[in-house]
């Protein structure tokens, strides 16, 4: 909720005011006496400025956050979002919100992660040019990569980071992609930062040797949705160092990079719009009874030649943003098969895998609980299993997630427990009902009495908790007795049965 709502013409006129105007600006009259410019400060109006250049009337951008008052009077701090309606363009639109409101304020907060950093970074790229021809055709992407060998403190990182922001779009278009990796969105039709040399400005400041490269906009035809995506992955792909993907292999090949993985973007868009997948299905056992207590579905793609394997499909999917699509089209598909059973006469429960990075998306969980609204008769039959190929960021929103799902009846496990970032820090803040001990800590086990122990402590660890444990990688007897030894309630892999499209309902037991 924005305190003040500013009408703006385009040369940033007040034309109205509505809101706590007397409480935020003093005494500002909205008559078209009173530039907005005027309220700022050199860099805000310089951010403001900029900003407005790429407002199409599809496109808000901000928050931005500025010091704004009149001259002589008290001034406050404002986060501040522009935007254009796609009726009235002659007009620019400012919301003017403290900034504790939309979680802003800077008071007690730890330091934004390099992560949270990018995530803002791709989101505000989105926002600028998806749809936007216009700033397409005027704005430049530089990356920059500190030469090896050089070593960048935090201090050195801040100035690099707050140097290219004054560059930037609206002063917000610049991020640090990971230590010694800098991303800059300006415009190059700006004559002023067209006579910049990014990296032998911050050579002199900062004494680190720097190398960049440029892409262009418009030869990206980032307007263009499948393109952007293709941009954000191969940035993603610098900044994690991935072979091709180096400074100087953007800088020749950056139509290249951007056309190949455009084509692997509507090649997996295919996929979902054909619906060239199926469903495979895998037993989940009861240790004790031996008796099968639902089955894993996991996907089977018809894979378009560009991409090698399953698992590369669903990494590629994570990192383009298109998973949430795609675990969409899956619950879908499963809770289709669940119907067709039922009419048959009966079906088994099926756990369906949802990526943490689509749960912990606003929109795809307003979707994805309507969707189980609809179907909440379904929910001793279908179980969720929240998966991930990367640490996730916001556990908190993922734990609202799981929530809302548990709170209509629905199973949530959590999979892949000890794996990567898959740890006791998930356990706490994810309130879930079953999970599954990763492979790695099972597939040794009957020879590694280090993994016995991890086993054994996170089998006590979840009975005291209340939750149930399954574990991957059974594949021998052995393991399975192990298991069953430890305290495991259930378990999973090819000692019981190889994924099949046909529900095997007699699993091998352990003696």
């Amino acid at each position: 909720m924005g305190d003040l709502l500013l009408e703006l013409d385009l040369d940033f006129n007040i034309q109205s005011a509505d809101g706590a105007i007397k409480n935020t600006l003093g005494a500002v009259a909205g008559d078209g006496k009173t530039n907005f410019l005027d309220l700022l400060s050199g860099q805000g109006k310089g951010i403001i400025e900029n900003a407005a250049k790429t407002l199409t009337g599809a496109n808000r951008l901000g928050p931005f956050t500025l010091v704004v008052g009149k001259e002589g009077s008290k001034k406050s701090e404002f986060a501040i979002f522009i935007a254009k309606l796609p009726t009235a363009k002659d007009r620019i639109y400012a919301v003017l919100s403290k900034p504790y409101r939309i979680g802003a304020t800077k008071d007690k907060q730890a330091p934004a992660s390099v992560e949270d950093k990018k995530k803002q970074f791709f989101d505000r790229l989105e926002g600028l040019f998806e749809g936007n021809p216009d700033a397409a055709e005027n704005m430049l992407v530089t990356v920059l990569e500190a030469s090896s060998g050089e070593a960048l403190d935090a201090d050195r990182q801040k100035v690099i980071e707050d140097y290219l922001k004054s560059f930037s779009i609206g002063g917000s278009h610049a991020t640090m992609l990971a230590d010694d990796k800098f991303a800059v969105v300006h415009d190059k039709t700006d004559e002023k930062v067209q006579k910049v040399d990014f990296a032998a400005q911050l050579k002199k400041a900062t004494g680190v040797g720097l190398t960049s490269a440029t892409i262009d906009a418009s030869e990206a035809h980032l307007s263009e949705a499948d393109n952007l995506k293709a941009l954000v992955f191969s940035l993603q792909n610098f900044a994690n160092d991935n072979a091709g993907f180096a400074v100087d292999e953007i800088q020749k090949n950056c139509a290249t990079l951007i056309g190949e993985t455009t084509e692997r973007v509507r090649a997996f868009r295919k996929v979902l719009e054909e619906g060239s997948f199926s469903l495979v299905f895998q037993p989940i056992v009861h240790l004790k009874k031996g008796t099968v207590h639902h089955f894993e579905a996991l996907t089977r793609f018809d894979l378009p030649p560009m991409i090698k394997s399953q698992w590369e499909m669903i990494r590629f999917a994570e990192d383009v943003g298109l998973i949430d699509d795609f675990d969409y089209a899956v619950v879908t598909r499963a809770i289709r098969k669940i119907r067709e059973l039922l009419r048959k006469g009966g079906a088994p429960g099926i756990a369906v895998n949802l990526s943490g990075r689509s749960l912990s998306s606003p929109n795809f969980m307003i979707e994805l609980i309507s969707l189980l609204r609809g179907n909440k008769d379904l929910k001793q039959y279908l179980s969720l299993e929240i998966t991930e190929s990367a640490k996730i960021h916001d556990l908190d929103a993922l734990g609202k997630s799981v929530q809302e799902m548990r709170s209509l009846g629905f199973k949530v496990y959590l999979d892949d427990f000890g794996a990567g970032a898959a740890g006791f820090q998930y356990l706490k803040k994810l309130k879930v009902d079953a999970l599954k001990i990763d492979g790695d800590y099972i597939r040794d086990a009957i020879t590694n009495k280090e993994d016995r122990a991890y086993l054994r402590s996170m089998v006590t660890l979840c009975r005291d908790l209340g939750i149930v444990t399954v574990g991957e990688w059974v594949e021998t007897q052995e393991h399975a007795k192990l298991l069953t030894e430890l305290g495991v309630d259930y378990g999973q892999g090819y000692f019981f049965g190889k994924p099949s499209a046909n529900f095997l309902t007699e699993p091998a037991k352990a003696s």
